[in-house]
């Protein structure tokens, strides 16, 4: 209205020349705005090879991102450690392991503190050496060497972890104090590798000491271990992924710290690039140092420049739990720098290679008998057997065996109470995550479910992932263990607690076991 009442004081032509010269401006600022609002800015070259490298990959066609990958770091700009990462993906993909390792290498070059690009480059050596191990092998420098470098790697991806994390998070977590007067410290590591985010396998102290948790060897040994260390004098911290709420002392003494907050202890390297990182740790090192079942976790200490920076080396340990999933990473140059590795009995370290024999340390599994873990003396009915373990163990013998061994039972002594089999522990989460989407395992387990089943009115009982409670009730009850295993145990933990509550052991005395050393005479 102000446009028109401006124009209406001049001459009908002038109004009509100044009416196209106010158009045309408009039409210019409209057009100018149009231009600054455009929903789709042109992408750099970059952008547009990256985005289309995704889509060849997405496709499955590797062949194809890894020439558009190549053309894009050809650019050489605005290239980022996952344009490398995925093209060496890639290459796996296509079996072509040395074309891989070259890219990573290169990716490594320009971003050497990737955390991802050092976990895969660490992947695929461990690969390249499984190879050369099955094949024959083993003893050769190249696989030697090979593992070296794998070890190298991942243990840099998870120095590399940790860092980020304690960045994070370092604010939450309480001020390291503690008690001195003397006494040595012991750091534990406990983290389990796949790991990826502090959702997955979050525990603590309380997810031991519940009675209504089910058992988990490994965890309860580590916490067990640490507490009576701190019985014999020691300062003990137990690096877990423990949620906030548990940080600190446990009733026990054990002082529980976040996985990551070992990076504040941790000495600097020299990384390719001749750079020390990181400076200096900003606490004091611990005098023992402990990984529990993770092989890069035992090289975090492995440095060079302690005398350098005044400072004393922990003696590490690596804590084999199980049979090793990595046997090939276990080389005399993956032991030197250790000052010990700590296996359950002879039986699993005869399951080692022989490189590290000579620095195994054996340290049998204990049975607690601290709450909720107590040893309980219970009526050991001879009608009444347990079969606890994997499903893998020979559970399906003794499912096709129970009706007979029921039947002879009855024919003998039919006064008695009704024999009675209760299972514990077939099929554990922590298996199902791992071999879940094997079809063997799937066959498996719908065979023994649908025979579990079947049986559920002669006497069988599957009590699945029982708690603590309910293991301990049902083992001191127990006349007979049966056990008819032809796999590797290197431990038997439900055997150890039911034979010191009075059941008597009825296995297959696999020679290639530790039942032998568990059971000893008593095997029937």
């Amino acid at each position: 209205q102000g446009c028109l009442g401006y124009m209406s004081s001049v001459p009908a032509r002038g109004r009509g020349i100044r009416w196209a010269a106010s158009v045309l401006i408009v039409v210019m600022i409209v057009c100018t705005s149009d231009a600054k609002k455009d929903p789709s800015p042109k992408k750099s070259r970059t952008d547009e090879l990256r985005s289309k490298a995704v889509r060849f990959a997405q496709s499955g066609d590797c062949d194809s991102s890894v020439k558009t990958y190549e053309r894009l770091i050809e650019v050489d700009k605005g290239v980022v450690p996952e344009d490398y990462n995925n093209m060496g993906v890639c290459q796996q993909m296509l079996g072509r392991l040395p074309e891989a390792r070259e890219v990573f290498a290169a990716g490594l070059s320009k971003f050497y503190h990737s955390e991802k690009l050092h976990t895969n480059m660490g992947m695929l050596l461990e690969d390249m050496a499984k190879g050369e191990w099955v094949a024959g092998r083993s003893e050769d420098e190249a696989t030697t060497m090979l593992s070296a470098e794998a070890n190298r790697h991942l243990a840099m991806a998870l120095r590399l972890n940790v860092a980020s994390l304690w960045d994070k998070h370092s604010a939450s977590i309480p001020k390291l104090r503690r008690i001195e007067q003397g006494k040595k410290t012991v750091a534990i590591f406990y983290r389990e590798r796949g790991m990826e985010t502090l959702g997955e396998g979050a525990w603590g102290p309380g997810a031991v000491d519940g009675e209504a948790g089910p058992p988990d060897a490994d965890r309860e040994a580590t916490v067990h271990m640490a507490r009576h260390l701190v019985k014999l004098g020691f300062n003990v911290e137990l690096y877990a992924n423990v949620a906030e709420r548990e940080f600190g002392l446990d009733r026990q003494g054990v002082n529980w710290r976040p996985f990551y907050a070992i990076h504040g202890m941790l000495p600097p390297v020299w990384n390719e690039s001749h750079v020390l990182w990181p400076k200096l740790p900003t606490e004091k090192l611990p005098d023992v140092y402990v990984a529990v079942g993770n092989t890069q976790a035992a090289h975090l200490y492995n440095s060079t420049v302690y005398d350098s920076k005044n400072l004393t080396k922990p003696a590490s340990y690596l804590w084999v739990r199980g049979v090793s999933p990595n046997p090939y990473a276990l080389t005399e140059v993956y032991a030197r720098p250790l000052h010990g590795i700590i296996a359950h009995n002879a039986f699993h370290n005869r399951t080692l290679p022989d490189a590290v024999g000579r620095c195994v340390r054996l340290s049998p599994d204990g049975v607690e008998q601290a709450p909720p873990h107590v040893v309980r003396q219970g009526a050991n009915s001879r009608q009444r057997f347990v079969f606890a373990g994997l499903a893998t163990a020979g559970l399906e013998v003794v499912l096709g065996q129970w009706e007979g061994i029921r039947e002879a039972l009855r024919a003998r002594n039919d006064s008695t109470p009704e024999p009675t089999l209760e299972v514990i522990g077939a099929f554990p989460p922590s298996v199902q995550e791992r071999f879940g989407e094997h079809q063997w395992y799937l066959d498996l387990k719908a065979r023994v479910e649908a025979r579990l089943e079947e049986l559920k009115g002669k006497g069988v009982r599957d009590l699945g992932d029982a708690s603590r409670k309910k293991v301990a009730k049902s083992l001191s009850s127990a006349g007979f263990l049966l056990y008819p295993a032809s796999s590797n145990d290197v431990t038997a933990p439900y055997i150890s607690k039911g034979m010191l509550m009075g059941a008597v052991p009825v296995t297959s005395k696999h020679l290639l076991s530790s039942l032998g050393e568990a059971c000893g005479a008593f095997d029937l």
